[in-house]
């Protein structure tokens, strides 16, 4: 029987096999376990959580009252990746705004020569418009993830995305909204 320390244990995953009943994988710190439960032939029981946890205390020595089971669905899994992807993405996208923010804020401050803005706010409204369009298709990879409806932390998470999202978009149209102001002056 291998001994259980209670600092070693980051969390325990299982992983049930809906073809192979009664095989789950576990993750115990960085190893991973197979475990099969077995009935009795003559018990009219069925597999319950509480087998696997009396397995856990036979296998490994970890109490009940240590042991955290988390049953990990794949493609939950999967979506939740595409979330913080997406996420990530979104956060790169925010730091281009910012730029072209920032450089259109330096030609408002009169740091280029008045006979290269006009090319420069072109040029700002060409990666703006990329940075909305980079901000629309977010949206809809968003839009095309689905949660179980009792999956509520996650559906928060998306929405949380989304409405900032939409912020930016929000921005994106202000600023796109000041440069063609700005290149229609110019072009007089």
């Amino acid at each position: 029987m291998q001994t259980f320390d209670p600092s070693e244990l980051d969390e325990i995953n299982f992983t049930y096999l809906p073809a192979a009943a009664g095989l789950f994988f576990m993750s115990f710190g960085s190893v991973r376990h197979s475990i099969i439960l077995e009935l009795p032939s003559n018990s009219y029981e069925v597999l319950k959580v509480q087998h696997l946890m009396d397995k856990m205390v036979e296998m490994f020595g970890i109490p009940l009252e240590c042991q955290k089971l988390f049953h990990k669905d794949p493609i939950e899994d999967k979506e939740m990746k595409k979330l913080s992807d997406i996420e990530k993405d979104v956060e790169k996208n925010e730091k281009r705004l910012s730029d072209i923010t920032y450089e259109l804020d330096g030609i408002h401050r009169g740091y280029i020569n008045d006979d290269l803005k006009l090319p420069a706010l072109n040029q700002l409204k060409k990666k703006l418009g990329g940075t909305s369009e980079i901000f629309m298709k977010q949206l809809l990879s968003l839009d095309a993830l689905s949660f179980e409806e009792s999956n509520k932390g996650r559906k928060r998470k998306r929405k949380t995305i989304v409405n900032r999202i939409q912020v930016l978009l929000d921005r994106c149209d202000g600023l796109m909204s000041g440069l063609n102001d700005q290149i229609a002056r110019l072009s007089i």
